[in-house]
């Protein structure tokens, strides 16, 4: 298994499916990848959609946690159950292109001393009209970046104690010590709807005033 998908979903059975269709109809043969959706404890629809899917889909797996854990501790319980050489996290409320798989892991097959690589992105808004093209490298996302699932491993996952910037985290703990490079191809689409999680500002200032404290440049642990 070349790539594993990992869908992380609260309450976002309005996109879920729009989500699954992009990954779905990936130019990736659908033998080299698989989707894992990970239900963290949802109260909507979510878990009727999912069903739905694996029944229909065999390269889609669905675990649903028995209680909220967040995103970070979600993604970890996928990566631990996941099959494929390359880790890639897509948000249920996003959806992507059709080339995102193919491209990303091509170049992590070129390139093998990179931890992972990320790709530019588009934001969108409920009619899927662009707002605006983002940089990667400049606007860093926590999705739409695919790691080496061992190299991921090795750098200790996710902190589950991070319930917002957990992707900031990991790459602020990684620090110099692993490359993650950009592809400038806006692959992915980050899509505005009025609930992402991102949009409470207090919380997510919090982390990262959280990160700062705890790391300098090099992933070092402060004293």
């Amino acid at each position: 298994m070349k790539v594993s998908v990992i869908v992380t979903a609260y309450n976002y059975g309005l996109f879920l499916e729009r989500c699954l269709r992009s990954l779905l109809e990936q130019s990736l043969p659908t033998t080299a990848y698989e989707i894992i959706v990970v239900d963290d404890a949802s109260e909507d629809n979510t878990e009727d959609i999912m069903e739905r899917y694996v029944e229909k889909y065999s390269n889609i797996r669905y675990i649903r946690n028995t209680k909220n854990v967040g995103v970070a501790e979600s993604s970890n319980v996928a990566i631990r159950e996941a099959f494929g050489q390359f880790i890639v996290r897509v948000d249920a409320d996003d959806y992507v292109n059709k080339n995102f798989l193919l491209f990303l892991s091509a170049y992590l097959e070129a390139n093998n001393g990179l931890l992972g690589v990320a790709c530019d992105y588009v934001k969108v808004n409920n009619d899927e009209e662009v707002i605006s093209r983002h940089d990667a490298n400049e606007e860093n996302i926590s999705c739409g970046i695919m790691y080496r699932k061992d190299f991921l491993a090795e750098a200790g996952l996710y902190n589950s104690d991070f319930r917002h910037c957990e992707e900031k985290e990991l790459r602020a703990r990684l620090g110099n010590r692993y490359q993650v490079d950009h592809l400038k191809i806006p692959l992915y689409r980050y899509r505005i709807h009025g609930h992402n999680k991102t949009t409470n500002v207090g919380a997510v200032k919090e982390f990262e005033d959280k990160i700062g404290k705890l790391y300098d440049t090099t992933g070092e642990e402060k004293n």
